[in-house]
């Protein structure tokens, strides 16, 4: 299927983007999805809290999302986006791959990728043993013992939020010092969080649950792990294209129609902040379509 111009342009395939396409096939819109596959969510053994679907793959997420945006009309293409250039109306994206693209609209929902602690054992249980999202993965531990990797405000506050389901919760500091303030120290102590300050060394454990954490000195014995490390943009497309972001890398968008501070370039998903749940990335995607199509439509239709 070949056009002169497509109608829409949407840079990433997950949640978002997928959600962003099928909506703007269901709009008779030319849309094109352009995806590197490098989904955030790849290791996860599961989507969780998604209406509709129980504890989907997020591979199996992606291709029903597809299937459905292609059934729609959609079309989706593995690529990697090198440059968006162009104004409103006449954007030229630079691909990888092929050629240029021409598109009169784009959406940005390339997402971001989280950083992973380099340490023994939680490259190989992260997703299944070891998470970084408390809200996709705090019911899964109710009742249990549970370590956070961490040693600033984010990791204490991430302890005190795992208490919603975690029987117990150990801070491990990884060799460094608690950097918290005494009040938010009373706290910890208050409610229990143990904190321990010895190195990681490594993390046993099998598919779905942490054996123990060994540590410089003895061990830490807890049944699941989570971090606190942040992310990063997958791309720095928005930023280069002129896209206002803020300095964790999130692209600042309309409340109401998610388009960035650069006319007729729209952005949903995790791209554009927190919560960094695949359920509030889809739905920023039809509200990005909904927003596209509607910038489409001729100006007298607005009577």
């Amino acid at each position: 299927m070949t056009y002169r111009a497509w109608d829409a342009v949407v840079v990433g395939a997950g949640p978002a983007g997928l959600s962003a396409a099928l909506w703007l096939g269901r709009y008779r819109r030319r849309v094109l999805a352009i995806d590197d596959a490098r989904p955030r969510n790849e290791a996860a053994w599961a989507v969780h809290g998604f209406p509709g679907l129980a504890d989907v793959a997020p591979t199996e997420l992606r291709r029903r999302l597809r299937d459905q945006a292609r059934t729609a009309g959609a079309v989706v293409q593995h690529g990697r986006v090198l440059a968006v250039g162009g104004e409103k109306d006449a954007f030229v994206l630079e691909r990888a791959e092929d050629g240029p693209v021409h598109t009169r609209r784009v959406v940005l929902a390339y997402g971001r990728l989280d950083r992973v602690p380099d340490i023994p054992g939680v490259p190989e249980l992260y997703g299944t043993a070891v998470h970084h999202c408390p809200d996709c993965d705090g019911p899964s531990v109710v009742g249990c013992s549970v370590g956070v990797l961490g040693h600033d405000r984010s990791a204490a506050a991430l302890g005190l939020y795992l208490l919603t389901w975690a029987e117990r919760v150990t801070l491990l500091t990884n060799g460094l010092a608690l950097d918290v303030d005494p009040p938010a120290r009373d706290v910890l102590m208050r409610n229990g969080v143990e904190v321990r300050t010895e190195p990681v060394r490594r993390v046993d454990g099998t598919a779905g649950r942490v054996h123990r954490v060994m540590l410089a000195e003895g061990e830490a014995d807890v049944d699941a792990l989570f971090f606190h490390w942040g992310s990063d943009p997958s791309s720095e497309l928005g930023p280069r294209a002129g896209c206002r972001c803020d300095v964790s890398g999130d692209l600042h968008v309309d409340a109401r129609t998610l388009e960035t501070s650069v006319p007729g370039v729209y952005a949903a998903g995790d791209i554009v902040g927190r919560p960094y749940l695949a359920v509030s990335a889809a739905a920023e995607g039809v509200r990005a379509a909904l927003a596209v199509h509607r910038s489409l439509l001729p100006p007298d239709w607005n009577i």
